[in-house]
């Protein structure tokens, strides 16, 4: 009898031990927290930590705030050590892909997003570029995403909302002239990026894309307005890079 309450006992506090164990705590000073196990500190260099995702991260002393220690509960989610808090920039560059009987199938766009990710994952920011539907349009937008999980292969959600300029000036030909606007855009989807090297990822995103344009056209002859909308319903397909 005792020696099974002895092995209850053991096997209470070795749970115990598993569900509260002693972690790393590594405080930056762009307020992330890296937690893992401390594998080098030097004072004046660097140091190096193992994340919880077996992540091994290197960082300038002059980038840490402090290092303490702390418990690590059982289910407690990961912290998003890949990709820390801080001002981030994404260009890339993709297609509006649509069906192959459209005036414009897969028109080329190229953007940048730069804004701020916070120590969870959440990314707001602005974007700009340039794109060439049945003219060149500048998309000027509002980007947000949410980052699935840490490490250095992140799965995200993206939505961006907007509206597109366009850079074509209005014109005449044959004694009618031409006047373009623009209009609204909307897209949501998914998106990965994979680290390759500190301060660098890869980004790759698949989303359905709207994208509202307009012109006018007056014939000389008559004096007549004619007013057309183009409204695209698109697959937007981008790949990038992810500075940080």
């Amino acid at each position: 009898m005792k020696k099974q309450l002895a092995l209850y006992l053991l096997l209470f506090l070795s749970s115990g031990i598993l569900l509260a164990q002693e972690v790393d705590l590594l405080h930056l000073k762009n307020g992330s927290v890296i937690r893992g196990k401390l594998t080098e500190v030097d004072p004046d260099g660097s140091v190096k930590i193992v994340d919880r995702s077996g992540n091994l991260w290197v960082y300038s002393m002059q980038e840490v705030d402090r290092i303490s220690t702390g418990k690590a509960e059982a289910g407690e989610h990961k912290d998003h050590a890949g990709f820390s808090a801080g001002y981030i920039n994404m260009t890339s560059m993709g297609f509006l892909a649509g069906s192959a009987v459209n005036a414009s199938p897969a028109p080329f766009s190229l953007l940048m997003v730069n804004g701020y990710r916070t120590a969870f994952g959440l990314f707001t920011g602005v974007g700009v570029g340039i794109e060439f539907l049945n003219v060149s349009y500048m998309p000027l937008f509002a980007d947000v995403r949410m980052d699935l999980t840490g490490g250095d292969v992140v799965p995200y959600l993206v939505a961006k909302a907007g509206y597109s300029f366009p850079l074509a000036s209005d014109y005449s030909e044959y004694d009618n002239s031409y006047s373009y606007s623009g209009g609204p855009l909307f897209a949501m989807g998914i998106g990965l990026k994979v680290r390759t090297r500190e301060h660098f990822a890869w980004d790759v995103s698949l989303m359905y894309r709207y994208q509202s344009t307009s012109y006018s056209e007056t014939y000389g002859y008559n004096g007549h307005d004619y007013d057309y909308t183009d409204n695209y319903n698109r697959i937007e397909i981008r790949l990038g890079f992810y500075l940080d």
